[in-house]
């Protein structure tokens, strides 16, 4: 049973306007002083980054560090320097943002506590400004710890050629322990056992990410661009609530408050849901919000599918393609069209689309069910059957990605072809690694590169078919898929320069246990201006 929310315990600590519950029982939620979590920069811009540290003092009471950033690894040539307070109404995270820095530069910076001790030294580096003709992203999405080991991270981290990280979301994950998955690996174990409702739940939960040296390791070598998922809050989250939230877990909104408090407080996230960032004339990034400021509720399909062929030709005449419907809000979807439309009038050669879900349509193959092991259980079964009846009415599966709101799709699609735009879409949410090419009225108009996850299981949890058979089913049932992998855990890189982008698929050998050796990777490649990707 989940823990309700006492509105007897609720504190001071406010954020959104709302009054945020804690749990009187957590006076100390991490047993460590000092520096406990590494540094980590983030929400970097031109000449400017946020820096971040964590701090606890041993009596609990605010800290005031002293920053300095440096042009060398060895800090002595310190062009910087600033405060930031580590208190007990952030739980001791303390970030401060530095300005006036150079622009497209690495750095290095650390945090001095008023005893003397000091923080490792991180590094960063700014947006450039100006001509640049080169540039190499890693995206990262879906890392739930008691699945395996955050191999991902760790060989990102080793690595050289990177300058910036994005995350897509589900850095954390919600559930209590035993839930997902009902046992947890050896060595990832994590805080708090129960389901995070409260602000110092998602805290801890947090920390426990955070306390992996992997994770760490990326934070303290790259600056990240960071947005949420679903399960930053919970799963299958929307503007006004979520599947994995019941009415005796209190109010939804205080524990979108709570949660997006704690995401700010641990990944540096800007007020503003969305945001534009530009690597000198190279590359737009736009970061959307799919999830919580926009999204209306998700369709149930399944339930439609139980009426049979009427209830499905009632989807699909009804309220599907209605174009009242959006993932974005028409708040966000204005300003992406003025913004995509602003980043081809100054002359960025590309427009990289940073957001959560997968864009394209998944239809089910007729034969998928023999994809299922022997031994599936009822849920897996029940979904591919739901799946493929859905795709003989013509009808995507996953109501909770794009696929759920056509039309709001084709106002984003359309938005990237009036502006002339060469738009690259990123996607994290499904686990799995896809490529997609997508069109308008017989007109390309944009690449996307689906990411698979770090660590949390894909296909291969319920599918216990070849994956090359997997590939071609979905390959010939689903118009504008070009290439997946829907059985392995990883990262993807993204490559820019003025003549093309080429994204490279890597893939961890294993999540079993620590270790940066990988598989046989997979790339693909996209020429400025034709707006489509080919395998590599």
């Amino acid at each position: 049973m989940r823990p309700a929310i006492d509105r007897r315990a609720f504190l001071s600590a406010t954020a959104a306007g709302l009054i945020l519950p804690v749990r009187p029982a957590f006076a100390r939620l991490w047993p460590a002083s000092g520096f406990t979590h590494g540094v980590a920069s983030g929400h970097p811009g031109p000449g400017a980054v946020t820096l971040w540290t964590r701090y606890a003092s041993v009596t609990g009471a605010a800290t005031t560090l002293k920053l300095e950033v440096a042009e060398d690894e060895g800090m002595t040539r310190v062009i910087a320097r600033a405060e930031a307070v580590a208190g007990p109404e952030s739980w001791g995270t303390a970030q401060a943002r530095v300005s006036g820095l150079p622009e497209g530069r690495w750095l290095w910076y650390r945090f001095t506590a008023p005893d003397g001790t000091q923080s490792q030294v991180g590094r960063t580096k700014t947006l450039p400004a100006g001509k640049l003709n080169q540039l190499k992203l890693a995206v990262f999405s879906c890392s739930n710890r008691p699945f395996g080991f955050f191999n991902a991270y760790a060989h990102a981290a080793a690595r050289d050629d990177i300058d910036a990280v994005i995350h897509l979301g589900d850095y954390i994950y919600e559930y209590k322990v035993g839930n997902y998955p009902e046992k947890v690996m050896p060595g990832r174990e994590m805080l708090p056992a129960d389901e995070i409702i409260m602000i110092d739940d998602y805290r801890q939960r947090y920390a426990s990410y955070r306390a992996d040296p992997a994770l760490q390791a990326i934070h303290a070598r790259f600056p990240m661009i960071a947005i949420w998922d679903d399960h930053e809050f919970a799963n299958d989250a929307w503007m006004n609530g979520a599947e994995n939230h019941n009415n005796d877990e209190g109010d939804w909104a205080l524990r979108k408050a709570a949660a997006l408090k704690a995401h700010r407080e641990w990944l540096m996230t800007p007020d503003r849901f969305w945001n534009r960032y530009d690597f000198g004339d190279l590359v737009s990034v736009m970061t959307l919000d799919t999830r919580v400021s926009g999204r209306d509720r998700q369709l149930n399909l399944n339930a439609a599918l139980r009426q049979g062929a009427e209830g499905i030709k009632q989807f699909a005449g009804g309220d599907w393609q209605s174009p009242a419907r959006t993932l974005l809000g028409m708040e966000q979807e204005t300003w992406f069209a003025s913004e995509i439309a602003a980043s081809v009038k100054i002359g960025q050669r590309w427009q990289l689309v940073a957001q959560q879900v997968v864009m394209g349509d998944l239809f089910t193959p007729k034969d998928a069910v023999s994809w299922l092991g022997p031994d599936a259980d009822a849920r897996a079964k029940a979904y591919v059957q739901a799946g493929i009846a859905a795709a003989q009415a013509g009808i995507p599966g996953a109501q909770d990605m794009w696929s759920g709101y056509p039309q709001a799709r084709r106002r984003v699609l359309k938005a990237m072809a009036d502006a002339g735009a060469n738009p690259i879409v990123i996607a994290g949410d499904s686990h799995n690694a896809w490529a997609f090419n997508h069109g308008l009225d017989g007109k390309p108009v944009a690449a996307e590169f689906g990411v698979q996850s770090v660590t949390s299981p894909g296909y291969e949890s319920a599918l216990k078919a070849d994956p090359a058979v997997i590939r071609a089913g979905l390959l010939q049932s689903s118009p504008g898929l070009q290439w997946c992998d829907t059985s392995r855990r990883g990262y993807l890189t993204l490559s820019f320069t003025p003549a093309e982008t080429r994204c490279d698929w890597v893939f961890m050998d294993t999540i079993a246990t620590a270790s940066t050796a990988t598989g046989t990777g997979q790339a693909a490649v996209v020429k400025h201006g034709r707006r489509r990707m080919t395998l590599a």
